[in-house]
């Protein structure tokens, strides 16, 4: 907060009066992209929910470090719980839309257990960033991704 104070000229109870701590600068400057990216349409499921994952996964590792999401969690308590509840929330739509194109499609069939899938992946990805504080590599992401489609009954 100090160097925010000093790069921006002001007295660092300015900075305060605006942001309450470290966790709430960081939402707000990167809030344009926490937004979610529209649902990935390359014509193949696997590919697509790969992406889905993937994207998740850069926006909870926004600056390259899996402490920060903990951190900010831990930070701002309840407000940075909202917050990622949030970012998770949004993202359930592009997955949702990506999943029913595979079934439209005929990759996965029609009683596929969406939410539940699309819960799986996030539950998993944000065990990983906020718990351990790593970050799953691609061949990981995969591996869920293929695994729980897989899983599904009928012609994935």
């Amino acid at each position: 907060m100090e160097n925010i104070a000093a790069r921006a000229g002001v007295a660092k109870t300015t900075v305060y009066r605006r942001w309450p701590n470290r966790a709430a600068v960081i939402t707000e400057a990167v809030a344009d992209r926490l937004a979610p990216s529209s649902a990935p349409d390359t014509g193949d499921v696997v590919e697509d929910a790969l992406a889905h994952v993937s994207e998740l996964l850069h926006t909870l590792t926004l600056l390259g470090d899996p402490t920060v999401v903990a951190g900010a969690l831990a930070e701002r308590g309840e407000a940075g719980r909202r917050d990622l509840d949030a970012i998770l929330r949004a993202r359930q739509e592009p997955g949702d839309a990506l999943l029913r194109r595979g079934i439209e499609r005929g990759e996965l069939p029609a009683d596929l257990p969406v939410a539940l899938i699309l819960e799986s992946w996030t539950g998993y990805v944000l065990y990983r960033v906020v718990f351990e504080q790593s970050v799953p590599a691609e061949a990981e992401l995969r591996e869920l991704v293929t695994h729980l489609l897989r899983r599904a009954p009928g012609p994935a």
